[in-house]
């Protein structure tokens, strides 16, 4: 049997029950794949059911603030994704007459939107014969083929694509790749693969050869590189904080922050602050490229003359879009402060 025929009668066995699994409305599953990017499932289900009330469709999140639009991402981090949403749905109104594509190479000249993305919408939503490739998937092709080639490479991805393009020909492209990720996901996963309860069982060249256990490859990266800040919480005499808007590009770019300072490594080891504020405690924040390493300090407003901004009373705060590692201060701060009197 075809590999295309046997994940697609896998599917309708064995795939998983997902709300947006019947949708076809190209802006919903648009949504919901950029949700899902760097998100668990049990996490973003919630998220994207709450954006997609407030937007349910194109021309309401094209007309939106980009503010508010931030604020209903609060919490899902890599920011760059809602700012994209935005543009990319401004785009498809003013260029498309918010009409989507139906063609991947089509979709990809939209903000934002990769091969990735494109080839899921033009799959799940217009039935396109093209393979969609995440992690899962990426794990599951290794195995049956047997290829050592670096998974994190794009001429491995590059050549994954021509292969499962193959496989999704004559058979429903929606089954397929929702089957395929599956498959990834509940039975081909890293560490201990369900072999034989996997379709594709006598088709693996991994598991004839004994070898599933050392594929998919990546080649490790270094390790990352690790920046120091400060924090800085600030109040006024009515208890009122000091926030202020980040540029529009750029790390969190458009998000509310407190004031900060990227400081020395010494400095932040000895809890030294240039600026005379008193240390509170430390956290720290991983991003894709680097570790960000923060103490927080408080100032008196004074000492804040110099910085952009406003204060804003605990009751409106949050109504405004912060970036995690700044809700991860806040949080430990609201803790803190009844044993310290930092209120």
């Amino acid at each position: 049997m075809h590999i295309g025929d046997r994940i697609v009668k896998w599917y309708e066995q064995q795939g998983r029950d997902m709300p947006w699994r019947e949708v076809h409305d190209p802006y919903l599953i648009w949504i919901q794949e950029v949700v899902m990017q760097q998100t668990r499932i049990e996490q973003g289900v919630g998220y994207y059911e709450r954006f997609v009330a407030r937007f349910p469709d194109l021309k309401t999140l094209a007309e939106a603030p980009l503010d508010e639009v931030l604020k209903y991402w609060e919490g899902l981090g890599y920011y760059s994704r809602a700012r994209n949403l935005h543009a990319a749905a401004q785009q498809l109104v003013s260029e498309h007459g918010g009409i989507f594509p139906r063609d991947p190479q089509a979709l990809m000249r939209l903000k934002g939107i990769g091969p990735y993305t494109a080839r899921a919408i033009a799959s799940f939503a217009f039935g396109a014969e093209t393979g969609v490739i995440d992690g899962n998937v990426l794990r599951v092709m290794a195995r049956v083929l047997g290829d050592d080639s670096p998974i994190n490479q794009p001429r491995t991805r590059k050549a994954f694509q021509g292969i499962i393009d193959t496989w999704v020909q004559g058979v429903p492209s929606r089954a397929f790749n929702h089957g395929i990720i599956d498959l990834g996901a509940t039975v081909c996963t890293p560490t201990q693969p369900g072999c034989l309860l996997c379709p594709l069982e006598t088709a693996c060249v991994a598991r004839a050869e004994g070898h599933t256990h050392l594929l998919p490859f990546k080649e490790k990266k270094g390790p990352k590189p690790v920046r120091y800040f400060h924090f800085y919480m600030v109040h006024d005499a009515r208890g009122a904080r000091l926030i202020r808007q980040r540029p529009a590009q750029g790390l969190w770019g458009g998000l509310w922050e407190i004031p900060n300072a990227e400081v020395e490594a010494e400095a932040f080891q000895r809890q030294l602050d240039p600026r005379g504020g008193d240390y509170c405690f430390s956290l720290r924040h991983i991003f894709t490229h680097f570790e960000m390493q923060i103490g927080v300090y408080t100032l008196p407003t004074p000492a804040a003359a110099g910085w952009e901004g406003q204060f804003v009373s605990p009751e409106k705060i949050s109504t405004f879009a912060f970036a995690r590692a700044v809700l991860n201060i806040f949080s430990r701060w609201e803790k803190n402060a009844p044993q310290t009197g930092l209120l």
